[in-house]
């Protein structure tokens, strides 16, 4: 509940450091004096946080506030941070857009001096706050301390997972080839299966996206009332086009245009995290039965609430008879249901292990978790649960809000392995170098962290629109699924920080849309507008003058125009990847916070000279084209770590291989080449200066014609090697003695006419992973391979009789986890 007046604390002291504007001397004196009394509340807030975390767990259990004055406190200060906000992100705007000092100076003055009285007031009724009941607050650290790190403790890790992929093709075969009828199929909660990251495999499988003409993942938590769920399921499936026809029609005629539209689709409707029977109801009530195959893919947290089901002959089903494997066929009020419980241990059991009280600790210890982690991990509330999250994004989002006190993705890094060890997150895929590339929240904790988000403020779904939820202090708005009416979530007095939009069709943004994002959200600093399309660069966006990150899909786009650049000149991430940039303005040079450049391809301007400086903070930058890679261009950029070149890498040969070395700071380097003659290629690598400190490097596409393994074996850092599609047409490879001496991972990937590979003594001696794919024409493996004792990992497809029989009789086959694709062969 204190977490936006905290982060508010935090932008003060940013705001005097002149992170976010230069302030006059006479702004300065203001805001310092109301950020020394900010200081002393967060101080008195620090010493009651565990009273906090108590008063919030209580208004989630709806239980009596044992400490109305600390609730009557809070409520205060959210207020106060509010208005704070507010005044603050004015005067910047205005200091921005250069408007009339003496007179915003004299109006920003009166409003701090209002900002400090009501600040003072504050502080007087901290001082006079007692803690709450000691017996109370025992009771509240005795459940933390029973549940640890509830979900990392468990037994899951312990249990046996393995038969995953034949639980996943059981599953996918319920889904598409079972009956014509509309039905539902069911996943019980168990130990050593996350339902949620389960379900949400299914849903995203190019199986079910080509056999279902809709897909839609229904976020919880669930209305149990018919009306208010149909309002759901509507915004969701139904087009853009038809919503505003619907919005004031009854109950019957919604359902009525809901079962028109759908009746020649084959749909899959997935609800997660189930636990009353009541939304089967509403639910039944509300889709229609095509017979055409459509499904209903649920997960069931209440497990008890199988019960309720029947066999064919009227007889309730009971716990105990519940298989461990394969579906249990059963019915509920005539709906044909498919169960699936895939646990190692009975259903009872697994009840009594796992599922007694687990929403009331998880939230205990949602509530209770250090500050520095608790805005990172209730942001994670904005992202739809089928989704893995890319870590990359992740990072630059809570950057852009302000969790991160150093602005350091590996700080953020380190933040989000913290929450992984915890247990509220999984690291779904790790990048070769061993890195998190996507997380996603854990099914069980996810009811809790929309809770508490929910409940502290922190963030509006837009679901909440059908609940009649307040949207009064909440800074943080996301939509799912599909393109609502804005309207819904502004007002005229709308102070939204972030806006962020998830859906998984390409929708074009209606311009009235846009217009009412630009001019009753000027206070943004984060837009997302996921894969939402726009026709046309979006006139209006200059005017956000406070964002900090933005992500948009504009594919028509060729130039990035010199009013964009020399107005947002707080972003740290700009993220276009549908864009293909020909022509950037000089002004891009003053954009001194710019972090991370995310575009198709972008080609950057020449350094005009004067009144810019270097780029110093930018680590990231895809994909630059090849003709703007001069020496000048790329020693401005002194902090980049991570680069991807896309074009002609053959006909800028002498270019690149001269420029390169400027970055001394460079980790990881990808080149794509986009030759128009691509088997003409010049590219010559023994040529290339590579910066020393490379770890991470990929060629694709540059068809080299000399082996690449002595000009790369040298790089004295270089952990992981990636040669993929048509990189390399040669027939031999040869990695001298004592190459690639840190050298973990190497990707050898269509290299179609390999024939023979060699390995010196002492070569690659730490190499932990080895993936070939094919070696159709390789006839043997190095014989130094068999020295390598750290290797673990092998993955070699389409092998050569001869090669497979060896590879099969490798004395430490399974040390060195030795694997041959296609399965089978």
């Amino acid at each position: 509940m204190d977490i936006s007046f905290r982060l508010f604390s935090e932008r003060l002291r940013r705001v005097l450091a002149g992170e976010e504007v230069m302030l006059s001397d006479a702004a300065k004196q203001p805001i310092h004096n109301l950020n020394a009394e900010v200081e002393i509340v967060t101080s008195w807030l620090r010493e009651f946080e565990y009273d906090i975390s108590c008063l919030l767990f209580q208004k989630i259990a709806e239980e009596e506030i044992d400490d109305p004055d600390l609730a009557t406190v809070m409520h205060k200060i959210n207020c106060f941070t509010y208005e704070s906000e507010k005044v603050i992100d004015t005067y910047i705007n205005s200091i921005t857009q250069q408007k009339s000092q003496s007179r915003y100076n004299k109006d920003i003055c009166d409003a701090l001096q209002r900002l400090q009285s009501r600040i003072t007031e504050i502080k007087q009724r901290v001082q006079q706050l007692k803690h709450i009941d000691p017996e109370i607050m025992d009771n509240f650290r005795s459940v933390e301390a029973e549940s640890g790190y509830f979900p990392a403790s468990s037994s899951s890790k312990n249990r046996n997972t393995v038969g995953l992929d034949d639980r996943m093709e059981e599953l996918l075969d319920l889904l598409i080839e079972g009956p014509t009828q509309l039905s539902v199929v069911a996943i019980l909660d168990s130990i050593g299966l996350d339902k949620t990251a389960f379900t949400a495999e299914a849903y995203n499988s190019s199986y079910v996206k080509h056999y279902f003409d809709y897909l839609a993942w229904i976020p919880a938590p669930y209305q149990y009332d018919p009306d208010q769920l149909l309002d759901v399921v509507t915004v969701i499936l139904l087009p853009f086009s038809m919503l505003s026809k619907i919005k004031d029609k009854d109950y019957e005629m919604k359902k009525v245009i809901l079962g028109e539209y759908l009746m020649t689709k084959r749909y899959l409707i997935v609800l997660d995290d189930v636990w009353s029977a009541d939304v089967l109801d509403a639910i039944q009530e509300i889709l229609p039965d095509n017979q055409n195959g459509s499904r209903v893919l649920i997960t069931l947290t209440l497990i008890e609430m199988v019960t309720s089901f029947q066999f064919e002959n009227g007889e309730n089903v009971r716990l105990d008879i519940v298989p461990t494997r394969g579906p249990l066929r059963v019915s509920y009020q005539g709906w044909p249901f498919l169960i699936l419980y895939h646990g190692s241990i009975s259903l009872e059991q697994n009840i009594e292990e796992a599922i007694e009280g687990p929403m009331g600790r998880l939230t205990v210890i949602s509530c209770k978790l250090p500050f520095r982690l608790k805005p990172c991990f209730l942001y994670l509330s904005v992202f739809p649960a089928h989704l893995e999250i890319s870590t990359r994004q992740l990072y630059q989002l809570w950057i852009a809000e302000g969790f991160i006190p150093d602005n350091s993705e590996a700080t953020a890094e380190k933040y989000l392995e913290q929450l992984i060890n915890r247990g509220f997150v999984d690291a779904r895929r790790r990048r070769a170098g061993g890195t998190i590339n996507t997380c996603s929240v854990r099914g069980r904790c996810r009811p809790a962290l929309l809770t508490v988000a929910i409940e502290a403020e922190f963030i509006f779904l837009s679901f909440m629109v059908s609940e009649r939820k307040s949207k009064k202090n909440v800074k943080r708005i996301n939509v799912f699924d599909k393109q609502s009416d804005f309207v819904h979530f502004v007002d005229d007095d709308s102070h939204m920080h972030s806006l962020l939009y998830f859906t998984s069709k390409s929708d074009h943004l209606d311009p009235i849309d846009w217009g009412i994002i630009c001019l009753m959200l000027e206070f943004l600093r984060v837009l997302d507008l996921g894969s939402l399309v726009l026709i046309q660069y979006p006139s209006g966006i200059e005017n956000l003058f406070l964002l900090r990150y933005l992500k948009l899909n504009i594919p028509s786009l060729k130039i990035l125009p010199s009013s964009l650049l020399s107005n947002l000149l707080n972003l740290y991430t700009l993220d276009m990847p549908f864009s293909y940039i020909d022509h950037t303005a000089d002004e891009f040079w003053k954009m001194n916070k710019l972090r991370h450049l995310n575009f198709g391809s972008i080609t950057l301007p020449a350094h005009p000279g004067k009144y810019c400086g270097s780029l110093e903070n930018l680590n990231f930058i895809s994909a630059l084209h090849p003709c703007c890679c001069t020496e000048d261009i790329l020693g401005r950029l002194p902090n980049l770590r991570n680069l991807r070149i896309r074009g002609d890498l053959s006909y800028n040969q002498s270019l690149l291989s001269k420029s390169l070395c400027r970055l001394s700071c460079l980790e990881s380097l990808k080149l794509a080449n986009e030759s128009k003659m691509p088997r003409l290629s010049k590219i010559v690598l023994a040529e290339y200066l590579f910066p020393h400190g490379l770890t991470h490097l990929s060629f694709s596409n540059t068809d080299l014609m000399d082996d690449p393994m002595p000009a790369l074996e040298k790089l004295p850092l270089l952990q992981v090697l990636k040669l993929k599609q048509n990189s390399y047409s040669g027939r031999k490879l040869n990695c001298g003695s004592d190459g690639f001496p840190n050298l973990k991972v190497l990707h050898l990937k269509s290299m179609l006419w390999l024939e023979e590979w060699t390995m010196g003594i002492g070569a690659m001696p730490k190499l932990e992973c080895l993936i070939i794919n094919p070696c159709a024409y390789l006839k043997k493996m190095p014989e130094q391979l068999r020295c390598i004792k750290s290797l673990n990992k092998f993955d070699c497809w389409w092998p050569q009789p001869e090669l497979r029989q060896k590879l099969r009789e490798f004395e430490d086959k399974e040390q060195c986890g030795i694997q041959l694709f296609p399965y089978g062969i």
